[in-house]
């Protein structure tokens, strides 16, 4: 029998009990996949990360990721929160103001700025493996406004269609026309299965500008999604977790997405809430770098608060 040391956090907010659930598992070396899923599997967050020393002396440390499902190559929580949990634990020890830790992920090294106050990780903010990938797979506008229980006027056209985009991980970007819109979107499993089960990007990610909605729209938000530039939800149909509260890798793709589609250079930056209708509201701050009209750079980042820590027992 083994031990193993786990602490669980809520990544991309402030505020313990909302944002994305997170389970970061220590002393796992050697034990086969199958018991890494029945592990995440008890857990059953959306994902929990199993920490190992790196491959590469000069890395900080090789991680793996995990659905209830299946290993995935890379998510933007798990990283976020994984990196926050090692400072924050003393697994890393705090160093000045701003650290720069390297994860090992199946996606490649994934470099994780972590900036510190009183010796304290507050803030996490993660670089991209790869830079985005778009593909248009669908473009029948009806059939994605049926999937979402929206009609077609609800969708924006033009260069904002929907399209696939991937920074290490596919979804499907659904611009709709107002807030309202992705507040009212409800997902059809039925309508998913025939229009994009299966496709390369299958996951929806909603989203719309937020600004319109001004004062009185902020004042009915959690104070710490208040002022976002931007109100998303992403759909996981097919998984234990059929809706997502915070998804880095989505919000890496929207960042590469309104980058491409943003006529200027330079730090392109944007903050999203996501997670208000499930109750487990969170904020990201997501931006993009573009030289000479080519995406360079795609981060995301937030904060973390730690939850729980304890020991579980490995046959």
């Amino acid at each position: 029998m083994r031990t193993l040391r786990f602490i669980t956090a809520d990544v991309f907010t402030s505020v313990p009990f909302t944002g994305n659930q997170l389970a970061v598992v220590f002393g796992a070396e050697g034990l086969p996949t199958e018991t890494l899923l029945a592990i995440t599997r008890e857990f059953n967050y959306a994902e929990t990360t199993f920490v190992y020393a790196p491959d590469n002396p000069s890395h900080t440390r090789r991680v793996r990721i995990f659905t209830p499902e299946l290993e995935v190559p890379f998510a933007g929580h798990p990283t976020i929160g994984t990196a926050h949990v090692l400072v924050a634990s003393g697994e890393v020890p705090a160093v000045g103001n701003e650290m720069t830790l390297v994860l090992e992920e199946n996606v490649g090294p994934v470099p994780v700025r972590v900036t510190i106050a009183n010796g304290v990780p507050v803030h996490a903010q993660l670089t991209t493996a790869q830079l985005p990938e778009e593909r248009v797979e669908v473009s029948d506008h009806e059939a994605l406004a049926q999937m979402l229980s929206l009609s077609a006027s609800d969708l924006v056209g033009g260069a904002h269609a929907p399209t696939g985009v991937s920074c290490g991980l596919p979804f499907q970007l659904i611009a709709l026309t107002s807030v309202e819109a992705v507040e009212r979107a409800r997902l059809r499993p039925d309508v998913w299965e025939t229009v994009l089960k299966g496709r390369w990007a299958a996951w929806p990610m909603v989203f719309a500008m937020a600004r319109e909605g001004g004062a009185a729209r902020d004042a009915r938000l959690p104070v710490h999604v208040r002022g976002c530039d931007i109100h998303a939800r992403v759909f996981v149909p097919g998984s234990t977790v059929p809706e997502d509260p915070a998804t880095g890798s989505a919000n890496a793709c929207l960042a590469g997405y309104l980058a491409q589609r943003t006529p200027r250079d330079g730090l392109l930056t944007w903050e999203v809430a996501q997670g208000v209708e499930m109750g487990r509201p969170s904020r990201l701050h997501i931006e993009a770098h573009k030289r000479s009209g080519v995406i360079d750079a795609v981060r995301v980042g937030g904060a973390t608060v730690l939850v729980s820590e304890g020991t579980m027992t490995v046959r």
